[in-house]
């Protein structure tokens, strides 16, 4: 009797699991992760929609939360593609709503990423993956040290939204860090780095 409940709790587990992750949307921030990067210099981050299977995406508005006294966003070097989940002969697809770039400021510390379908009765036509933008950030001060980037989908502006009007949620990965180094801390590493190629060749 035991062995036939705890094979049904499994089974259960495993049915509930299955639903829940094959309806899920998930956003990804990567490029982020701990990259070491001087005043003066530029991150380049990438947002990558997964629809985990989903499809009649309508909306889709996700933020980049940054950390403004460190960085400062580089509209200019940004991009993003003309459009991304299509089906042959593009009857339906999503495109950046500013068509492009779908970047756009929400406040001072957020960068909004912005798509529609172009069918808002039906939605995108086609499941898969997505590069949504590549963002550009400038290193402008060290600050503690430490910038972080997150995303967002309850910011204001924020939205994922599919066919009929419903929104939904999507699961979030890749936060990340850069790691602002002081001068004095870039100068001893430069000069650590010098002093070791010279010394690799005074052995050659």
């Amino acid at each position: 009797m035991r062995f036939f409940i705890t094979n049904v709790l499994a089974t259960a587990l495993l049915v509930a699991f299955t639903a829940t992750s094959a309806s899920a949307i998930s956003l990804t921030l990567g490029g982020a992760n701990g990259q070491l990067v001087a005043v003066g210099g530029q991150v380049s981050v990438t947002v990558t929609l997964d629809t985990e299977g989903a499809t009649g995406i309508t909306l889709l508005s996700v933020g980049v939360l940054f950390d403004e006294g460190n960085l400062s966003y580089n509209s200019v070097a940004s991009s993003a593609p003309t459009y991304i989940l299509y089906l042959n002969g593009k009857t339906a697809y999503m495109q950046p709503a500013a068509n492009p770039p779908a970047i756009r400021f929400g406040t001072t510390n957020q960068v909004n990423v912005d798509y529609v379908a172009t069918n808002l009765t039906t939605g995108n036509g086609l499941a898969g993956t997505g590069l949504l933008a590549t963002l550009v950030f400038d290193v402008i001060a060290g600050g503690d040290g430490v910038a972080e980037l997150a995303l967002s989908i309850t910011s204001a502006g924020n939205i994922v939204q599919l066919a009929g009007g419903v929104n939904t949620t999507a699961s979030l990965a890749g936060a990340g860090t850069v790691i602002v180094p002081e001068p004095t801390t870039a100068l001893l590493v430069g000069l650590g780095l010098v002093g070791l190629g010279v010394a690799g060749r005074r052995r050659a």
